[in-house]
């Protein structure tokens, strides 16, 4: 039992993993959730006596409370951290069964204000431990209680009966979440670091600039799932290279912008999903929640479905977006007649002007451009050779260009090294410096296919720049991608490691495609197919003759039964005196004699320590067969060994009695 003061530290820290794992909070607030609970852990391990400090400790948290609302972390935020506080306070100081108790609701409040605003797998393996720590705590609080009426050396809780409990508790909470309606929560609208190409973290902007462009960070943050709703689905979306977000014509400078006027990509809306439309791709997207909302789409002619509740709407840029920011993954299912060239008119006269303007500081584009192709070409013909040319430049995100006073002439010029930035930006300005319309596009590639899963994953890593261009002679909007192939990264890399990462991503993507968007839609669907099930089994009903002979023999079981509750009704009550515990006793209690059995009401430990009032010099071994007999009684006990020991002592009973 030398671990049982440590038993009441379990529930808080099981609960800051659970908040830990939600990813929601700043790492000073997880910082300042720990600090009470490792110096609860330090004065525990130090046996330090604390109980005078009382009032100082709780000073401390009304500070702590003060200062917290002073500095606006937010009202949950508050609300877990000053839980986290309490938990570090009771565990520092004596405490009582009530206070115990006190600890383990403390611990349950941040649990289940974690539980509302997350829906991670994560999240799943942490409550399970959560309540088989909680479960440990309710066993060690109920068995001291029960050991201090019965006396004697305190004896180990039955802890095999913890993962029982637990395992029960899961599959009640899944009997539940079956049949109850859900409700999603969020405390706090955008949880993400999303910083943009523009930034140190990788991911998609709405603004380009070469000059406020430093080193790229890599973010493995989720983007969007693309699922296959075919094998036929498969071979052709792979094809799919290049995802669209929004395009960036305005240009002030070396600093592209998103303009209103661009035309979005036009769509239809898709009915009712019925197996697809013939001769086109069927997919379905798992959009992640991110404070733009954009939508990447591929090339071609789109159908889309949104899901009820999330409408879509234009922006700046022709792209599109949800109406409302969403906070947690959407469903959008999309049919696609794939094409290389964008669905988009000619320009009139007014865009074709800001199609073909170009700013101040970036001549260098035009001479380049001019080394590379001097005479004049077709538009087609002209892009392709220029991305061709610059396709031979080193591709980093180290960005050595981005402190030049000219960025763009620098990469041109010096280092003829950069990112996807610069060679989209540097390949439109060559165009428009010979008079082709053309325009930057960020977005996203496609991404790795995770066979584990059966989808194509895309995070902030495959945010992507490339260039639009309009073909006079086809009269087409054309994409030219300029950047060369980086080399593999993230689960590109082949390897172990990189197999249990995409095994993981594909867990994740499951937990939240059958669990996290379980409705009330899928509710239905289950009983319908239960329904449907139940339709098809054979229709037997039982004739007249058989209906009365299955009734007869279910009133003779019954019958059957009552007569044998009743004889055993009876047996019990001829021994009133039976002792509760095990049956192991059976040979003591014959040759202790009448004299000594057992009297209506009397323990079993009782009896047995009675019993060495007629034989004082076995008092030792009768309270030690005590000890025994409540540890088989109450679990813990070996009951072979039990049986042993009242086997020998029976033999000395016989002996020394009937001597």
């Amino acid at each position: 039992m030398r671990l049982a003061p440590w038993i009441d530290h379990i529930p808080p820290w099981l609960a800051y993993g659970a908040v830990v794992s939600t990813g929601v909070y700043e790492p000073a607030e997880l910082a300042f959730m720990a600090v009470p609970l490792l110096f609860a852990a330090l004065a525990g391990w130090r046996r330090w006596e604390l109980g005078s400090w009382r009032r100082a400790f709780e000073l401390l948290a009304l500070a702590c409370l003060l200062g917290l609302g002073w500095v606006r972390i937010g009202m949950v935020p508050t609300i877990v951290a000053m839980l986290f506080l309490l938990c570090g306070i009771r565990l520092s100081l004596p405490r009582d069964l009530g206070q115990r108790r006190q600890l383990l609701l403390m611990s349950f409040l941040v649990w289940i204000t974690t539980a509302i605003s997350t829906f991670e797998v994560d999240f799943l393996a942490w409550s399970i431990l959560w309540v088989a720590g909680a479960g440990l705590v309710l066993m060690q609080q109920a068995w001291e209680g029960s050991a201090r009426l019965r006396g004697g050396p305190l004896q180990e809780a039955p802890w095999r009966r913890v993962p029982g409990w637990t395992l029960g508790a899961v599959l009640l909470a899944a009997g539940f979440f079956s049949i109850l309606p859900r409700i999603t929560l969020g405390f706090r609208a955008f949880p993400w670091g999303v910083a943009g190409l523009t930034s140190a973290r990788a991911g998609l902007s709405d603004s380009l600039d070469p000059g406020e462009t430093g080193s790229i960070a890599p973010s493995g943050e989720l983007v969007l799932r693309v699922v296959p709703r075919s094998p036929e689905g498969v071979r052709e979306a792979a094809s799919l290279a290049l995802l669209r977000g929004l395009a960036l014509e305005s240009l002030d400078g070396q600093r592209w912008e998103a303009s209103p006027d661009t035309p979005p990509a036009p769509y239809r809306r898709l009915g009712a999903w019925a197996g697809g439309i013939p001769g086109r791709i069927d997919l379905e997207y798992f959009v992640a929640p991110s404070p733009s909302g954009i939508l990447p789409l591929p090339y071609g002619r789109l159908w889309l479905a949104p899901p009820a509740g999330m409408p879509i709407v234009e922006g700046r840029g022709g792209s599109l977006h949800w109406l409302f920011p969403s906070r947690r993954a959407i469903p959008l299912r999309l049919a696609l007649e794939p094409s290389a060239d964008r669905s988009e008119p000619p320009p009139d006269r007014e865009r074709r002007v800001l199609l073909t303007s170009v700013g101040k500081g970036t001549e260098s584009a035009e001479r380049y451009g001019r080394r590379l192709v001097p005479g004049e070409l077709p538009a087609r013909e002209t892009a392709q050779r220029l991305a061709r040319a610059l396709r031979t430049f080193d591709y980093t995100l180290d960005n050595p260009s981005g402190n030049a006073a000219n960025p763009l002439q620098d990469f041109l010029e010096r280092t003829h090294a950069g990112h996807c930035e610069y060679f989209a930006s540097a390949l439109a300005l060559m165009l428009r410096y010979r008079g082709i319309p053309a325009r930057v596009v960020n977005g996203y590639r496609l991404g790795p296919w995770i066979p584990e899963g059966g989808y194509w994953l895309v995070t902030q890593n495959e945010a992507h720049s490339w260039v639009e261009y309009f073909d006079e002679a086809a009269g087409a909007w054309r994409v030219a991608d300029a950047t060369p192939a980086a080399p593999p990264a993230g689960l590109d890399i082949p390897g172990i490691w990189t197999a249990v990462q995409r095994w993981v991503d594909a867990v994740r993507f499951r937990w939240d495609r059958h669990v996290v968007r379980f409705s009330d839609q899928d509710q239905m669907a289950g009983l319908e197919w239960v329904r449907t099930r139940l339709s098809r089994l054979p229709d037997w009903r039982p004739g007249r003759g058989t209906r009365f002979s299955v009734l007869g023999a279910g009133l003779a079981g019954l019958a059957a039964w009552a007569a044998w509750r009743a004889r055993i009704g009876k047996r019990g009550a001829r021994r009133p005196g039976r002792p509760p515990g095990p049956n192991l006793l059976k040979p003591l209690l014959k040759a202790a004699g009448q004299p000594f059995q057992p009297s209506t009401g009397e323990t079993m430990r009782r009896w047995l320590l009675r019993l060495s009032w007629r034989l004082p010099e076995r008092a030792d071994a009768m309270a030690r067969l005590a000890d025994e007999a409540d540890a088989v009684a109450y679990g813990g006990g070996d009951p072979g060994r039990l049986k042993e020991l009242v086997k020998l002592e029976a033999r000395i009973w016989r002996r020394m009695v009937g001597g």
